[in-house]
Formats: structure tokens, sequence, C-alpha cells
């Protein structure tokens, strides 16, 4: 039998526990070799306690809590990618994928497809269809032209289209007026569709193109900025705006960091609509989170969907209302490619029951520091960004450019190098052949932000040398 005094323990506070690791690390400095940090600019201690979890604590709702008896706590919708070829094939694809596990599509249009066909027999109220265009207006009026044709009503669509007038700048390097003028029209027409979303804030371009979790949350943010101010002036308030605009975000492969990162980025949009009057709550917000084509790898595909998996992982953790899981060739997908990014929702609904607690990484006391410096460093460098003319003024500048290009640098040359581990590239490499030998060189205008990988000089390396 234990006697009682076994367990009369004084208790330790954490300068006791790093007095403790300090002495252990005799005479080994503490910052350096145990001080991490998130993206290079934020630091990571080796462990937190209840002392470090901030004074103001609650667990996020990323939705309205669900009214079905027999629901459980968290939805999301897995949305799969479409790329329309011949109408009636495309259209049995589309019926096909709906039958095994999809509950949204996002169709990569160009704006001479007939959405009557490719469409046909979609239920429109129990799938959510959202539209990357690759002519924004083009799409905008076929859309119009459908629903009108065939009376929709706004109760039966919900969606969205994944592009915003920024999209203009990097496609042609000019046009943010016109793409203003756009999403005011695009705006007044779906306003009445209350889940349908006509414009997105798209900080995945930045995710695609190399730059880390703090800038693809600032130039987010300074982007939103522009566009508020901008759709004031179209007579569009900023409570309409948000009430039409989805927040499409990428996932990498820094677990954790991601899931905080998400987290931030509803936290600071609910700041920024305050800070203009507008009070929303959380789950007014509709967070679109794809997983990156970053952080994968033409040289290990097996490794690409393991990642697929932590990173869809992180997505939902993080507040995703749609989870769009891309496979890295995109549409040259294969048929197994495609299934398993598809069924990557169910596993981690039915076997690891993410679904069972809304916000299951509330409290944490690692995240809600993360958290609330990731807000922290955002809202520094978006008052640094604000001060020197804005995101639109960068932009002409090239200085967003320079910055995403200069990250994106600095990781793919480590990666080459040897100084970033990345399995299945340069560590731990796969036995088996993969069958792609054909790397793309990445050729990018001035004014562009094209998506590229962070082993792509690896990649490139190992083709001229085979």
């Amino acid at each position: 039998m234990i006697e009682e005094p076994f367990f009369d323990f004084s208790p330790k506070s954490k300068n006791d526990w790093i007095d403790q690791v300090k002495k252990d690390l005799k005479g080994k400095d503490f910052d350096q070799n145990l001080v991490q940090q998130v993206w290079g600019e934020i630091p990571s201690q080796p462990f937190y306690t209840l002392e470090d979890l901030p004074e103001k604590l609650a667990d996020l709702k990323f939705h309205e809590a669900p009214t079905l008896p027999g629901t459980s706590p968290r939805v999301w919708n897995n949305v799969v990618p479409v790329f329309p070829g011949e109408e009636k094939k495309t259209n049995e694809e589309i019926l096909h994928v709906l039958d095994h596990g999809a509950e949204g599509l996002v169709l990569h249009l160009q704006g001479d497809e007939n959405l009557h066909e490719l469409l046909k027999g979609v239920m429109t109220e129990f799938v959510q269809l959202y539209f990357i265009p690759k002519n924004p207006k083009l799409v905008f009026n076929q859309l119009v032209e459908w629903v009108e044709k065939l009376q929709i009503k706004p109760s039966m669509l919900q969606g969205g289209i994944l592009w915003s007038p920024a999209s203009e700048l990097f496609n042609k390097g000019e046009g943010f007026e016109e793409g203003i003028d756009l999403a005011v029209e695009m705006i007044n027409r779906f306003s009445e569709y209350l889940d349908f979303y006509p414009v997105s804030l798209d900080t995945v371009r930045y995710a695609d193109a190399g730059a880390n979790g703090i800038q693809q949350l600032y130039l987010g943010m300074g982007e939103m900025i522009e566009f508020m101010d901008a759709m004031i002036k179209k007579a569009v308030s900023p409570a309409m705006l948000y009430n039409n605009m989805a927040f499409y975000a990428a996932v990498g492969d820094d677990h954790f960091p991601e899931i905080a990162k998400l987290k931030a980025l509803r936290l600071l949009l609910l700041e920024l609509a305050f800070n203009m009057g507008q009070e929303i709550n959380p789950s007014e917000l509709h967070l679109v989170v794809t997983t990156s084509l970053w952080s994968k790898s033409y040289l290990d595909k097996n490794t690409n969907l393991i990642r697929q998996t932590y990173e869809a992982m992180a997505a939902i953790l993080g507040g995703a209302n749609t989870l769009f899981v891309r496979p890295l060739e995109r549409e040259k997908a294969s048929q197994l490619e495609s299934r398993v990014a598809r069924n990557i929702s169910a596993v981690l609904k039915e076997e690891a029951y993410l679904d069972k607690v809304m916000d299951p990484s509330a409290g944490s006391y690692y995240l809600e520091n993360l958290i609330k410096d990731i807000k922290a460093k955002v809202l520094e460098e978006l008052e640094f960004l604000e001060d020197n003319g804005g995101w639109l003024e960068s932009f002409h500048k090239r200085e967003i450019h320079f910055l995403v290009r200069s990250e994106r640098d600095k990781i793919q040359k480590e990666i080459l190098e040897g100084g970033i581990v990345k399995v299945g590239a340069n560590k731990y490499l796969s036995s088996q052949e993969e069958d792609r030998k054909d790397f793309e060189g990445l050729q990018e205008k001035d004014f562009e932000l094209r998506p590229s990988r962070a082993t792509y000089l690896l990649e490139m390396e190992k083709q001229k040398n085979s």
C-alpha cells in the first residue's frame, strides 16, 4: 500500500522547469538548442504550461450547430476537382464521384462550357458547386444564364466562385478596377443566394507560389483591405462584402502551425470587420481550404498521399467549412490518385472521428500561444504594409513578388542542398522509380506568382542528371 505522503509533491512553475532544463544542458544555450522558429519568424518554445494560456480563451464555432437529429457537431463538405472535356463524359464523371463520396465539385471553367449538359442530373440543393474561372466575365455570364434558365431558387444553390478582383492583376498585370466592377455585379446578382459566395479572398496563390504562413496571412489581409476600400466606393458595405465572400486558403506540411494559421485567419477577419463597424460571429465566415501544391513533390507520389492526409486533418482542425484535397497532377491525376484524394475526408470523418467535436484543439497550450503570436506578427507586418502605401501599391512596385520569390528561392535551395529534409525527395528515397521525367521549368512574368514546389530545384537537378 502506498502511503499518502508519496503524492505530496510541491507545485512547480514554468520557470522552475526552465531552470532544471538549463542545468541539464550543462552550459549549452537554451534558446539556440531548444527554441525553434515557426516559418523563420516566430519563436516556438520547447514546452508550454497552463501559465502560458491567454487570459481570454474560448473555442471557435466554425459553423452553426446542425439542426438535424443525429448529425455530428462538426460538419464540412468534401469537394473534388473537375476539368471539363467532352460534355457527356464529364457529366458521367461528375455523377460517379457524387455517388462515391464527393459532396461538392470544383469546376475549372474556360467560359464556353454548357453547364446544362455538364451538370445534368446534379441536385444543386444537396451539392456544393464551386467555379474556378479562366475568364471570369464569361463564366459569370454562363452561370447567370444557367441559373435563370433552370429557375434555381436562392435556397437551392450553394458553393461559390473561387475568384477575386486581384486575380486579374496576377493574370494580366492590370485590371483591378475592372475586377472590382465585376465583383460588384456578381454580388448584386447573387446577394439573395445566402449559401453561394460569388467572390473570394484568395490566399492560395501565395501559398502555392512558396510564401510562408505569415506572408500568406498579411498579404491576404492587405488584399482584403483594398477590396473593402474599393467596394465602399461602389456602395457595397463591409457587411454585404462579408456576406458574399468566401475565404480560400491552403494548408501546407507544417501541421500545427497550419492549424493555428487558419484559426488566426478567422480571428483576423473578425477583427477587421469589427474595426469597420461590423460585429460578425466566427460561424458566419466560410472557409474553403485546399491542400497545398507547394508541399508536394514529383519525386515520390506515395509520400504525397501521406502529406495530403495530414494537411486535410490540419484543414479540418483549423476550421475548414469546405475541404478540397487537390491531387498534385490535377487534371492528369490517375483514377487511383483521384480516388485516394476523394476518400481522405471520409477516412478522417468515419475512422478518425474528427466530426465529433467542433473545435478539439481549443485550449492547447501550444496552439493558443501560436495563434496569439501569429496574429501579432501578421498585424505588425500589415501595419508596415499599410504605412508603405498598401497592398495595391506593393503589387505595382512588385514588392509582393520579390517577397514571395525570395522565400520560395530560399526554401528550394535549402532542400536542394539538404538543409531541409523532404522525405521521399532528398531523404529516405523511394526504391521505386517514378514514371514522370518531364518536370516543367518555371516560366513567370514579372506580374505573375505561379504555382511551384519546394522540391522544384531538386527535381530539375535530378532530371538533368538522369
